[in-house]
């Protein structure tokens, strides 16, 4: 048997060598059955358009992040209403990647129409974005390099050519409109030569570029760097920007910045609702990744705050589990979400609002349980629990699935909650 194996073995190496055809083959050489397949359709085309137009073979490059994991880009890119297609891509020698773009011709063939040489060789994330007045996406790049250092650039298709409108080191960035002109702006953080964290909007203006309408930077005194960027409505309108720094000696813990465009001024500015200094006190908080969100997907960018006193007492020794209570301080009534969070996790639980003020948080009888009893411990309001997922039991509430466990909850015995709004069943949420 291992005579026949060695001799099969030496049957298919002599084939390579030859490039002999193979039975029921003929016509294909072995090296052409090794090559990776043609992808079909359009994809295929783009691939092949790209390839006759380099006169070599295309290495097509995917990024590492977000939503567009995909090395082909298909949108509008000059707003004429058909779609266009850009490829990420290298080739031999160029350890940059490139990005061209096509569109079909008359004939409905896929053609090149021009490329440009990308930032670094590696590009992290991808996204679309609508900046400038007309029909077309733009589309922003970010590059990540070997040093980690990150590159931000927005390309635009404009008469017949690929170019950066936009390339400048970054942080983080978000995309917005946040100037009430009814296409985006790109709200930049990035770092001034002295290290301090600094916020950009950047606006287009008619000739097609950005203006900068703002810059500013955290308060050093109190901020040593930004966590997150969030933008959303505020409770009466207008959008609002909301920046989460590190905080402290540390820089482990977080507090909250809120900002509002001035139309006349062209800036950012401090709410008006709370001041920048009441408001790092009441957002000061020790859970590194607890950032401000859109919690409940209203539109509206909720700040996470630990309340301490109010009449909520944290006795559980068996997870590290905090109160939560979230803000929107553009509303007369802040107080929007109120419940417990798992820090092992990562998951929140709203609670209903009229318990604030009256809980004891405590653990469970059982392992992975926690119970929220009156202060007194007299009354059991609920038991959470964390479990297998294969548990079936009937009389507990499937919340949510977290690495692997299975959250459930209880009311207990004699509890009644008087807001017929609150559901448990939806009151679960992964941070």
């Amino acid at each position: 048997m291992k005579i026949w194996t060695k001799l099969a073995a030496l049957l298919c190496a002599v084939l390579l060598l030859a490039g002999c055809t193979l039975p029921g083959q003929e016509g294909t050489t072995v090296e052409e059955l090794l090559r990776a397949p043609r992808l079909e359709g359009d994809y295929g085309e783009i691939q092949a358009a790209l390839d006759s137009w380099l006169g070599q073979s295309a290495q097509l490059k995917y990024p590492l992040n977000g939503d567009l994991l995909s090395p082909f880009l298909m949108s509008d890119f000059d707003g004429d209403g058909v779609q266009d297609a850009a490829v990420l891509y290298t080739v031999t020698d160029t350890p940059n990647i490139y990005m061209a773009l096509l569109q079909k011709d008359d004939a409905g063939a896929w053609q090149v129409r021009d490329s440009i040489e990308g930032l670094t060789e590696t590009v992290d994330t991808v996204r679309f974005a609508r900046l400038q007045e007309g029909g077309a996406n733009q589309i922003i790049v970010g590059y990540t390099a070997q040093q980690e250092d990150n590159y931000l650039a927005v390309y635009a298709y404009q008469k017949g050519k690929l170019e950066a409108i936009f390339a400048e080191p970054y942080d983080q960035y978000i995309v917005e409109d946040i100037t009430g002109t009814g296409y985006e702006d790109l709200i930049l953080l990035g770092t001034d030569e002295e290290g301090t964290a600094q916020i950009k909007l950047l606006s287009s203006d008619r000739e097609g570029g950005f203006r900068q309408a703002a810059v500013m930077g955290l308060s050093a005194d109190k901020f040593t760097g930004c966590a997150s960027l969030a933008a959303g409505m505020g409770a009466y309108g207008g959008q609002y920007l909301v920046l989460d720094g590190w905080t402290g000696v540390s820089g482990t813990n977080l507090a909250s910045v809120l900002l509002r465009y001035n139309e006349q001024s062209q800036q950012m500015e401090p709410a008006r609702q709370i001041s920048a200094d009441d408001l790092y006190e009441a957002s000061l908080r020790n859970v590194p990744d607890l950032v401000s969100q859109d919690l409940d997907k209203d539109g509206v960018v909720e700040i996470p705050t630990q309340p301490e006193g109010a009449g909520l007492i944290n006795l559980s020794q068996g997870r590290r589990m905090d109160f939560i209570l979230w803000m929107d301080y553009t509303s007369a009534q802040p107080r929007k979400s109120f419940g417990i969070l798992d820090e092992e996790l990562g998951f929140y639980i709203e609670l209903p609002m009229e318990w604030y003020g009256s809980l004891l948080l405590t653990d469970g009888p059982e392992e992975n349980q926690v119970e929220l009893r009156s202060q007194d411990g007299q009354v059991l309001y609920m038991t959470v629990r964390i479990t297998e997922l294969s548990d079936r039991s009937s009389d507990w509430t499937r919340l949510g699935v977290v690495s692997n466990r299975l959250i459930q909850a209880q009311f207990g015995p004699d509890v009644v909650v008087s807001d017929s709004l609150y559901r448990l069943s939806r009151s679960f949420y992964i941070l």
